[in-house]
């Protein structure tokens, strides 16, 4: 008989490892330190833990992985609904954003992760401004996060070279040394943001810092066919043609794709955010996911952010993709409910450089897992393990949320952040911005 020797076991569970294996019924989850050391059935072992949860009706899913948002934008939640893009942008958002302060960002972000964490996502990936407040929002709430400072120079050369400094500041300090829960890319905002120049720049950062790209791609017909207008290629091809396309790069949205955009992406290892919600929301279109992942793209999903979508709820845009796909195809076996799981578990981690780490249950990981309790009239009686979480459950099924074998939420609630003030606080802080913006 195995002994294993455990901080913390969870006992009896409906596991999903994720890892290539099946669903596991009575299976036991055991966690030493920050790493897993046991995820399957028993099968002889004999478990000594210092504290054990009762997995009996309740699933046990690696954490979700938010693959793009822009988490402080929780203050913007609501402020302009059923416009165009365009309008949705210039008229609304760009001149709020232009009245924000960093203790803005850190009160919204802080919100984004109160919400996040409530929700099941461990981890997220974020692209703003002042992500040093974002990061400590992070590290005060106990998430995973891959922070990517914006970069643009549409305004001129300077704010670009000053933005670019910031963000390689940011990478320095969060660097491999630093060996916590925050890494760094370097977030150049689009093609259409940046000069030439600026995206050259960004390159020669991210190759002599050793991190990856992450940027909006193809969002737009406008987009492609601007760059082709001003660059005689696709918004991709010109990506690679200045070689910022790798197996380091993520790229959001990435809906108007030619097939020669698929196979350079496939070509190249770069990786896709897709964030299905907030893309049809705001009317921009349907990203070529089924295709994407024929040809071999790994392909996370995002909620984008809270402004757009309007929620950072991992477990609705999972559903949300399935359904999504299967109504533009008019297919009901395109994107099945495993495939997008795996968009919000492994393959996420994939696609943010972390595979190493997270998105699956296994020994040797990182023990950031949920806790789903199945025991609802909704997810009764269960037939079919994928479809009772990513078809039935809602977040409100989240029971606990755990990183580096760490407690975040525990029956519900919060146990790092006190809601009540996060959400006053960050109510206060809205109603400061419309009215500095002239939106009150």
């Amino acid at each position: 008989m195995t002994v294993v020797e455990a901080d913390l076991l969870v006992r009896d569970c409906l596991l999903f490892p994720m890892d290539g294996r099946e669903p596991i019924r009575g299976a036991c989850l055991a966690v030493r330190g920050d790493r897993i050391v046991y995820a399957d059935r028993p099968k002889g072992a004999f478990f000594r833990a210092e504290e054990v949860i009762d997995g009996r009706g309740k699933a046990v899913l690696p954490g979700l992985v938010n693959c793009h948002t822009h988490a402080p934008m929780t203050l913007l939640r609501g402020l302009a609904e059923d416009v165009p893009l365009d309008v949705w942008l210039r008229e609304h958002i760009w001149p709020v954003e232009a009245a924000m302060e960093p203790d803005d960002i850190y009160w919204g972000a802080l919100l984004a992760c109160l919400e996040m964490s409530l929700t099941g996502t461990t981890c997220f990936s974020d692209m703003y401004f002042h992500e040093d407040r974002v990061a400590r929002a992070v590290e005060e709430a106990g998430l995973r996060a891959v922070l990517a400072p914006g970069i643009m120079d549409i305004t001129g050369p300077k704010l670009g070279e000053e933005l670019l400094k910031g963000a390689v500041r940011l990478a320095e300090r969060y660097g491999p040394s630093h060996g916590g829960r925050i890494t760094v890319m370097l977030g150049p905002h689009a093609v259409y943001t940046c000069s030439r120049d600026l995206l050259e720049r960004v390159k020669e950062e991210a190759d002599r810092l050793g991190i990856g790209i992450h940027i909006h791609l193809s969002e737009t017909e406008e987009e492609v066919k601007k760059c082709l207008s001003e660059h005689g290629k696709t918004p991709v091809g010109y990506l690679d043609e200045l070689g910022l396309l790798g197996p380091r790069t993520l790229a959001a949205h990435c809906i108007y794709l030619t097939d020669e955009d698929i196979r350079l992406l496939a070509a190249r290892g770069a990786k896709v955010a897709h964030c299905p919600v907030a893309s049809a929301k705001i009317g921009t279109g349907v990203a070529r996911v089924p295709e994407l992942l024929s040809a071999g793209v790994d392909v996370g999903l995002g909620t984008d952010g809270p402004a757009s979508n309007n929620t950072l709820d991992m477990l609705e845009t999972v559903k949300f993709a399935c359904l999504l796909h299967k109504a533009h195809r008019r297919d009901p076996t395109v994107l099945k409910a495993r495939e997008a799981l795996e968009m919000a578990t492994v393959r996420a981690a994939r696609s943010l450089g972390l595979s190493g780490l997270v998105g699956s249950l296994e020994p040797g990981k990182k023990a950031d897992f949920v806790v789903l309790d199945l025991r609802k009239a909704s997810t009764v009686p269960l037939h079919d393990p994928y479809a009772a979480v990513v078809y039935s459950a809602r977040s409100g099924a989240v029971e606990h949320v755990f990183v580096d074998g760490e407690p975040v939420v525990l029956g519900g609630q919060h146990v790092r952040l006190r809601a009540d003030e996060v959400l006053e606080k960050a109510e206060e802080k809205a109603a400061e911005l419309l009215s500095r913006a002239g939106k009150a």
